[in-house]
């Protein structure tokens, strides 16, 4: 499946919002870079030469925290919805599905359908098995978009929207879950009660990033999560502030996505001084076809 060639009004825009999805055994990553808000740009990035190279546009929503990266890059699993399909791509497709592609495309080589945005996405055990989070009745692949080579497990116990695979997805990369959150629902939105706090370590660096929900808010432009960080020293912490993404690259660092910009932060110091990686603001959407090797396994 192919995203269409749409277009969009030349208006200035507010900054855009990055989340980074980081392999397991090699120094790469994609960035997801949405905005506006009906479009998401794929990214790789190169983090050991801190190369960047830009990718397809997605007209639609690409949920990226039901998103996941193989252990050596080369393909990406993601969880993503387009309302009012054409009527040429057939109703098999639906209008949600979870796809593997290989990046910076979006292109699916595997296509799950879903009929619907709950639960969806999944994520890789290896470079060859999809923990897919669809109930097993829902795991039928699309005919023409076949997993060949995958292993898919399908998830039984599918539920809910981003929290189960965002979860075991930080479990599995050195997160640690330190205080269970509760919102509940309060009429016309979420009431923070307990904020939710991840951690994880970096024992070279001396310091522990902390990440705390602080509010979920779906009236909010740019997504309903309002997420904060810090970092915890011997001594004391130190705020780093509301952030889209932050965490410990491959090389130890600490990169954080804020106002559309990719920034290198170190740790040391009182006040923690930050070198800007990349800054993606300027990327406006436009048709970027696939080539042939990211359309086959």
């Amino acid at each position: 499946m192919e995203p269409e060639d749409d277009t969009m009004p030349g208006a200035a825009m507010p900054p855009c919002r990055c989340y980074v999805l980081l392999a397991r055994s090699a120094p790469v990553a994609v960035v997801l870079r949405r905005g506006p808000s009906k479009w998401v740009q794929l990214i790789a990035w190169d983090t050991a030469a801190d190369t960047f190279e830009p990718g397809q546009w997605f007209h639609g929503r690409v949920y990226e925290r039901r998103c996941d990266l193989s252990p050596d890059g080369s393909k990406l699993i993601y969880f993503a919805s387009k309302f009012g399909r054409r009527p040429e791509e057939g109703p098999e497709y639906t209008y949600a599905w979870t796809a593997v592609s290989r990046p910076p495309y979006f292109t699916a080589l595997a296509l799950w359908p879903k009929g619907d945005c709950w639960h969806g996405g999944g994520l890789f055990e290896d470079d060859r098995t999809v923990w897919l989070n669809h109930h097993p009745r829902a795991a039928e692949p699309h005919p023409a978009h076949r997993p060949a080579g995958l292993t898919v497990v399908p998830n039984p116990a599918a539920h809910g929207e981003d929290g189960p695979v965002l979860d075991r997805r930080r479990e599995r990369d050195g997160w640690v879950r330190t205080r269970q959150g509760r919102y509940p629902f309060a009429g016309r939105g979420w009431r923070t009660e307990r904020t939710e706090v991840w951690e994880k370590t970096n024992r070279a660096a001396g310091a522990t990033l902390v990440a705390e929900l602080a509010e979920i808010d779906f009236s909010r432009a740019g997504g309903p999560y309002v997420e904060t960080f810090s970092l915890a020293r011997h001594g004391g912490t130190t705020d780093i502030g509301e952030a889209d993404w932050a965490d410990w690259d491959h090389r130890g660092r600490l990169v954080v996505s804020r106002a559309g910009k990719l920034l290198e932060v170190d740790p040391r110091g009182d006040e923690p001084r930050a070198r800007e990686l990349a800054d993606f603001n300027a990327s406006r959407p436009r048709h970027v076809k696939a080539p042939a090797w990211a359309r086959t396994w």
